[in-house]
């Protein structure tokens, strides 16, 4: 009788343990949909606030957002926000909308397109994902806004099949004075300059009074305006700079103005030179020797065309009286 309840016992609890077994080999696959694992999972973008963080934590640049007005597509579209590229100049960027069709996404997307085929002023990049649409200025370098629109494509489905070149590390210059081709100078006041060219200075010296100064090096360089009205050039122009290093030879505090030079070409053009943006100090307190840079806007042109400059520099003056003489130099342009 002992045998048989001892047996009965036995049996009730290794059914019982099975049956707790085979509960947790049920749980077992529950966790892969635990809510605590969905959580490092990311969420597909819903909204136009969506994929801006998805642009963000890809790090590509964002200035201010803002919502945009009704009379921007505001009758078709579900949302839409203004995004400022600082990089781009000021006031300048481009769009995100999401829409509630694909009708009314085409709409918005053809009148970008056929404004951009009416004139290269008024070209935009656009790229659709689903219903969202994103429009970036045309100024925005072509792999710069794959990166925005792959990154919009992420959002959406969760991949992209766009392909970013990669791009070699920008130089960048500590100043105007030592930037090479290629080299980028950041200035917080005139904007950024890219060293397009360097051309051959002239060796010799020159003085106006008791002011000696050399030119030692010339370049040019697309200049991006940080503030364009401010500094009355384009938003975008070609420069021209002068690097120059002036030194007094008397004890008398003397003025010395490159930054108030003219240039002329022989393909009779006359620039002054932009003193907004030409960094270089005109006092010369004793016999002190000083270098900077002045810069002359070239425009779109650039220096097309052009093989002879002629710089015009004003006379050296003591207390705001002319004591040296006008000084020209002249250089043909040779590239180095």
């Amino acid at each position: 009788m002992k045998k048989k309840l001892i047996f009965s016992t036995a049996l009730v609890l290794s059914i019982g343990l099975a049956g707790c077994g085979g509960e947790k080999a049920k749980e077992e696959p529950q966790k892969e949909n635990d809510p605590k694992t969905e959580e490092h999972q990311k969420v597909l973008a819903k909204t136009v606030d969506d994929v801006i963080k998805y642009f963000k934590e890809d790090g590509l640049e964002l200035g201010e957002v803002s919502d945009l007005p009704n009379d921007e597509f505001g009758n078709i579209r579900k949302e839409g926000k203004r995004i400022l590229i600082p990089s781009l100049g000021v006031d300048s960027g481009g769009r995100l909308f999401l829409f509630d069709s694909e009708e009314n996404l085409q709409k918005a997307k053809s009148y970008y397109d056929e404004l951009g085929n009416s004139g290269p002023m008024f070209y935009s990049h656009t790229h659709q994902s689903g219903l969202f649409l994103i429009q970036m200025n045309g100024d925005m370098e072509d792999n710069e806004f794959a990166k925005y629109a792959a990154s919009l494509e992420t959002a959406v489905t969760g991949s992209t099949t766009i392909k970013i070149k990669e791009e070699s590390k920008t130089n960048k210059a500590d100043n105007l004075t030592v930037a090479n081709v290629g080299d980028v100078v950041k200035d917080d006041f005139a904007g950024t300059y890219t060293i397009t060219d360097l051309y051959e200075a002239p060796t010799d010296k020159y003085k106006s009074a008791d002011v000696e100064f050399s030119i030692d090096g010339i370049k040019t360089a697309k200049l991006k305006a940080e503030n364009p009205d401010l500094i009355e050039t384009a938003a975008e122009t070609n420069v021209l700079i002068l690097s120059i290093t002036g030194e007094n030879l008397s004890d008398d505090t003397v003025s010395f103005h490159p930054d108030t030079a003219k240039m002329t070409t022989d393909t009779k053009r006359q620039i002054e030179a932009n003193v907004m943006i030409s960094p270089y100090e005109s006092d010369f307190i004793g016999k002190v020797i000083q270098k900077g840079e002045v810069i002359f806007d070239l425009g779109e042109e650039g220096l097309d065309g052009v093989k002879e400059l002629k710089f015009i520099f004003e006379p050296t003056s003591k207390n705001a009286r002319k004591i040296g003489e006008e000084i020209t130099v002249v250089v043909p342009v040779n590239k180095k």
